[in-house]
């Protein structure tokens, strides 16, 4: 009996570290390394059309030896930043910790409209993100189309609305010491260097598909620091040529 009890012990010992050694050859399916950065992002529009989250995650994807990104997003169309934060389950999704990142892009004419609301929501969405371990990257969003009526109305033309836009951002992110996602500059460089590349819809405000890419170029440069030229991933109508210069675009902007 003594005898068949060792053997049992020791059969179980084999079990145990066969069971072990099984685990530490087998890939790491579960690590954060493996499961790549989680992104949430917090936006409108601009970041639904297209779904510019899915964008950044298949440019990611497409990149030899880079990166892998997880993302999600909250978007509801014309909303504020204000708007995002009594929604009570952006707020939990916030503080929760289950992102690496949150990307906060405000109304299009916040900047110009009601900058210090704008400043308020995203320090709050600031606090709360870095009190759960995450990182914070502002959406610097784009100028209105030349011949967006918005502009008549705001007695603006596209280059002093981008400047206006850009010093908001810019000096906002230093306050607030999060990450700047520099958009908007890149359609302003696109449309000089990519001149027949179409970045609005009719409406004059909301992006195509190839204005979406050029955005989510930029994105996964500043999410990832990795060469955005390094990517092969595009919108399947998109002419590879063109993709290559939007791509371009995106690693020349500072």
């Amino acid at each position: 009996m003594q005898v068949q009890a060792v053997r049992g012990a020791r059969k179980a010992l084999l079990a145990v570290a066969g069971a072990v050694l099984l685990a530490s050859l087998m890939p790491a399916s579960r690590s954060a390394a493996t499961e790549g950065r989680r992104v949430l992002f917090i936006g409108n529009s601009y970041t639904r059309f297209n779904d510019l989250p899915r964008m950044v995650r298949e440019i990611a994807r497409s990149v030899p030896d880079g990166p892998s990104l997880r993302t999600r997003r909250e978007t509801h169309g014309g909303y504020r930043l204000r708007g995002h934060w009594r929604q009570r389950r952006v707020r939990r999704l916030v503080a929760g910790g289950r992102f690496d990142v949150i990307v906060i892009q405000a109304h299009s004419l916040s900047p110009l409209e009601r900058p210090d609301e704008m400043e308020e929501y995203a320090r709050r969405f600031a606090e709360r993100a870095r009190a759960a371990g995450s990182e914070v990257v502002l959406f610097q969003t784009w100028a209105r189309h030349p011949e967006s009526p918005t502009l008549d109305e705001l007695q603006l033309d596209p280059a002093e609305m981008h400047q206006r836009v850009d010093g908001v951002y810019a000096s906002l992110a230093t306050r607030l010491g999060a990450r700047l996602a520099p958009v908007g500059r890149a359609w302003l460089r696109a449309q000089t260097e990519v001149p027949d590349a179409r970045l609005y819809r009719p409406d004059r405000t909301h992006p195509t598909m190839t204005g979406t890419y050029l955005s989510a170029c930029v994105m996964y440069r500043t999410l990832t620091g990795v060469d955005p030229r390094r990517a092969t991933w595009k919108p399947w109508r998109m002419r590879p040529e063109e993709a290559e210069r939007l791509r371009a675009v995106a690693a020349s902007i500072e």
